[in-house]
This record gives structure tokens, C-alpha cells and sequence, in this order.
């Protein structure tokens, strides 16, 4: 009986002591990510002086959060909340870190992902109960997770957005239940204007 192939190592390796991007890693993400060499190997330097052991922890990764979002507030409970479900999506295989692997792919499909994925991806994020459907608080903060790369969170403009989603929430809520589901959620981001942008 035939061996099985080895399977392309996807986790960086430890030489002397420091965590290192192998060849073979290198390759398999440029394949996955589409992204050039260099743009991972500049990806990995920036991971690895947040990580120096090659993954990250919650508390790691809620540290680095906090520091390049401005909408979320340390020992805030909502805050920590979003914090949270952004963890939960890096973290492919529930290991309870992130590693580089995770990181870049989540990264990307974050940054670059179609539109489609990325409302798929908004939907997981703020679907906090994981109950299959999102409520009007829930949406609201999508839009602290869509504003998160900002420098300032500008309040006026977000109680500006919650007037706007009471407004618009009951003409997409068709079973009007006071949830959408994820096709009603789809249909309010392609649809509406200010929805469209927020997610563009």
C-alpha cells in the first residue's frame, strides 16, 4: 500500500530559537493568498515581532486590536465582545491561537475577499448569539468592526448609522421576526447606500 504523500508544512519552524518562514510555507501561502514573496515575508516580519513564539493568544491578539482600532475600548464588555468574534474568525482550526497561516488568509480575505465573502465574513463576525440571524444591535456593530483600521471613531457619524439602520432595519426584515437572515442582510448591504459604502 502506497505511503501517503507528506502534506506541505503550513506553520513557521524554529531555527535557533527564532520562529522562521520555511520555503515550502512560503510557497503554499503565495498559492493560497495570491499574494507576491515579498508581501508575505514583509506579513511575516510585521507577525512575528507581535508574536515571537509564531502564534498569538486572545490576549495577544485583543492588545493588538485595541492598538489599531480606535472603536474598541479596553475592559469595555462590547468592545471585548467584538474583539472576540474577530479572534474566533482568524482562529480556523479553534486552537485558541493565531498562527501566521491563519493570520494572512483572514487578512486577505478581510482586505480583498469579494463582496460576497466579505458580507459572509461581516454576518459570522456580528452574529454574536451564533443564533443564524442578526438583530438590529448586532448590526449596529458591524459597523465598529467595519471602522476598526480608522485613527478616530467619529460618534456623530455612528449615531448618525443607527438612526439610519431603525430606519431602514423593518423595510429588509420581511418576516418582520426583528432579525434578517443572512440573504435579508445581503440584500440591505447591496442595496442600500449607506450600507453599500460602509461595506465597499
Amino acid at each position: 500500500m502506497a505511503s501517503k504523500p507528506e502534506e506541505t508544512p503550513l506553520k513557521p519552524v524554529k531555527t535557533r530559537g527564532k520562529v522562521e518562514l520555511s520555503e515550502k510555507h512560503l510557497q503554499a501561502l503565495q498559492k493560497r493568498s495570491h499574494l507576491s514573496e515579498d508581501e508575505i515575508r514583509s506579513t511575516f516580519e510585521d507577525f512575528r515581532s507581535m508574536a515571537s513564539s509564531g502564534q498569538l493568544s486572545l490576549e495577544e491578539f485583543t492588545t493588538l486590536w485595541s492598538e489599531t482600532s480606535p472603536s474598541t475600548r479596553a475592559n469595555d464588555p462590547e468592545s471585548n465582545h467584538v474583539t472576540k468574534r474577530v479572534f474566533a474568525f482568524f482562529d480556523r482550526d479553534h486552537s485558541g491561537k493565531v498562527d501566521f497561516s491563519e493570520f494572512i488568509l483572514a487578512s486577505v480575505l478581510m482586505a480583498s475577499g469579494t463582496p460576497t465573502q466579505k458580507l459572509a465574513l461581516l454576518f459570522v463576525l456580528c452574529d454574536f448569539n451564533s443564533d443564524g440571524f442578526l438583530s438590529m444591535e448586532e448590526i449596529e456593530h458591524m459597523y465598529l468592526i467595519t471602522k476598526a483600521g480608522e485613527e478616530t471613531l467619529d460618534q456623530k457619524e455612528y449615531e448618525t448609522f443607527k438612526a439610519h439602520l431603525k430606519t431602514v432595519f423593518p423595510t429588509y426584515d420581511v418576516n418582520k421576526d426583528g432579525k434578517m437572515t443572512q440573504k435579508q442582510f445581503r440584500n440591505l448591504c447591496t442595496n442600500d447606500d449607506i450600507f453599500k459604502r460602509l461595506v465597499a
